[in-house]
């Protein structure tokens, strides 16, 4: 099945959403927080530790559904007598439910400003590989 792919994820929030079957996460990679707003409430998407170039045929990762998103920005405002200095940066909190394992059969999108598209087999533990 061709799912959208989160990539690059930290492994703690790999283990933690594989314990706790639901988590909150909140992403600020551009590229991650571009293929989120693709995503519906719903929607199943492919998650990764490995980072966008190092994916290949093979690439395991989890399969979830999108429970919740919410867009969020960030402002943080510094001043002193001599400047005054304002940021603002966008984030997206998604809520995850875990579905399952699944392994890379191929990358079916990889273009510039658009999101990583894979196509994604489901492993069953049964599966002897």
């Amino acid at each position: 099945m061709i799912y959208i792919a989160l990539t690059g994820l930290a492994r703690h929030v790999i283990k933690e959403l594989t314990a706790a079957k639901v988590r909150t996460v909140e992403i600020r990679s551009p590229n991650n927080f571009f293929a989120l707003l693709g995503v519906q409430p719903g929607d199943r998407i492919f998650l990764t530790e490995a980072s966008a170039p190092d994916i290949v045929p093979g690439t395991a990762g989890l399969i979830v559904a999108v429970r919740a998103i919410q867009i969020i920005t960030h402002r943080t405002i510094q001043s002193s007598q001599d400047y005054y200095e304002e940021r603002e940066a966008q984030a997206a909190r998604a809520q995850l439910q875990l579905m399952g394992v699944g392994r890379v059969r191929r990358i079916t999108n990889f273009e510039p400003g658009t999101p990583l598209m894979l196509d994604v087999d489901d492993v069953r533990y049964c599966d002897a590989r």
